[in-house]
């Protein structure tokens, strides 16, 4: 069973790296780059004026660090075959998810040493917090992540599962209001390393393995990585789950008599396809995020019309969506002017970005008339990308 683990290991490596060189490339690294830098630059500004001691500060550290512990599930790699071929194998299943629980700890505790090193300034300084305090503060945050996989490890056999939910909230309290008195993380981590040892020792679980929990976990495990390598990327190995949204059902038409068909197929695959709905949501959340940020008119109208056009040209796609459907391929339909009907349905989900973009200048951005000159820039920006690039664009994939 180890060299069984091993050997899923080594596959799910090379399938992360295929897809990992897709999504970290040359622009998205610079964007990264560029994002960071100015987080920290903004982070250094603000920390020369920040006052000195304030009673939030400390729990604020515990907060912060407690955030890794969301990163990071059990990896199991556990397939639907294996309820039948490795059914027999209950005992020595121990041997194969501890090579797992390894492989799951390297992305967390990269994101804990990370976030230890950002915050490390301010949680000595400001917070005036001793260094060695903050040292056993992480290692005990570190300590709880390794006990939380071992729950989650727990939880695969047939026992009364353990809310994972309820054991994060249980760390938040803990390091949250540990951190009012920093000298108790020393004790805590002592606690939390005599719990870790007492999992690995000795093994809370029953034999018998709940095969069908497991294989489910893994599978809503993979589908969450996979949902966001193809923000960048196309992922073969991913599953589409098209599902109505009641809630969004105004903005189709009532009366489908005089409603073109394209039309109507277009803003019903923005509506209830995910890969359409999640993209815009994405992009326009991520619109929000960089002008508040840069806290320039300037840099956030440049950043925003970029985002607009990676929105179009992601969603340039949506107009051979359907052509493998073969109840769309018999239907006596025209479609010829399809790529008209796509930017007839594209132009509220336009709009609908112009709006939440334009609102969060309003409160993120000061006022004045460099800025409502930016949201009018804006508008005219989607309007030349929706009505000259993207018809160009559905042009030559006729």
């Amino acid at each position: 069973m180890r060299d069984l683990a091993k050997k899923r290991l080594q596959e799910n490596i090379r399938q992360s790296l295929k897809y990992l060189v897709l999504v970290f490339n040359d622009f998205f690294i610079l964007a990264l780059i560029f994002l960071f830098g100015a987080l920290m630059f903004w982070y250094a500004q603000t920390m020369k004026t920040m006052p000195e001691s304030l009673w939030y500060y400390r729990p604020l550290v515990g907060i912060l660090l407690w955030l890794p512990l969301l990163i990071g599930k059990l990896v199991t790699l556990l397939k639907p075959a294996d309820l039948q071929f490795l059914l027999p194998e209950d005992e020595n299943l121990s041997s194969y998810l501890k090579p797992m629980l390894n492989y799951s700890l390297i992305v967390p505790a990269i994101c804990l040493v990370l976030m230890a090193g950002v915050i490390f300034p301010f949680a000595t300084i400001k917070a005036k917090i001793e260094p060695l305090n903050y040292v056993f503060a992480v290692f005990a945050v570190f300590l709880a992540k390794i006990l939380q996989l071992k729950v989650m490890e727990y939880n695969l056999y047939f026992n009364r599962k353990i809310s994972i939910l309820i054991l994060n909230i249980f760390f938040l309290l803990l390091f949250g209001l540990g951190m009012f008195k920093p000298q108790s993380m020393i004790l805590i981590a002592i606690l939390l390393a005599v719990s870790v040892v007492i999992f690995v020792v000795k093994p809370q679980h029953a034999a018998l393995f709940d095969w069908q929990y497991a294989v489910k976990l893994e599978e809503n495990r993979k589908n969450i990585i996979y949902n966001v390598f193809s923000m960048f990327t196309d992922v073969k190995e991913r599953q589409t789950n098209i599902k109505r949204r009641k809630y969004l059902d105004f903005l189709l038409p009532k009366n489908l008599s005089s409603e073109n068909p394209h039309k109507f197929l277009y803003r019903r695959s923005v509506l209830r396809n995910p890969e359409n709905i999640n993209l815009v949501f994405r992009m326009t959340a991520f619109a929000v995020l960089i002008s508040w940020l840069v806290q320039n008119w300037v840099w956030a109208l440049c950043l925003s019309c970029l985002v607009v056009f990676l929105t179009i040209y992601q969603l340039v796609p949506m107009v051979n969506e359907f052509d493998n459907n073969i109840m769309y391929r018999v239907y006596p339909i025209e479609r010829s002017n399809r790529g008209l009907d796509l930017v007839s349905a594209l132009a509220g989900v336009l709009f609908a970005q112009w709006v939440v973009i334009s609102v969060s200048w309003l409160f993120t951005l000061p006022i004045n008339l460099h800025l409502f000159a930016a949201m009018g820039c804006l508008v005219v920006f989607s309007w030349g990308m929706l009505r000259l690039y993207l018809p160009a664009k559905v042009k030559k994939r006729k």
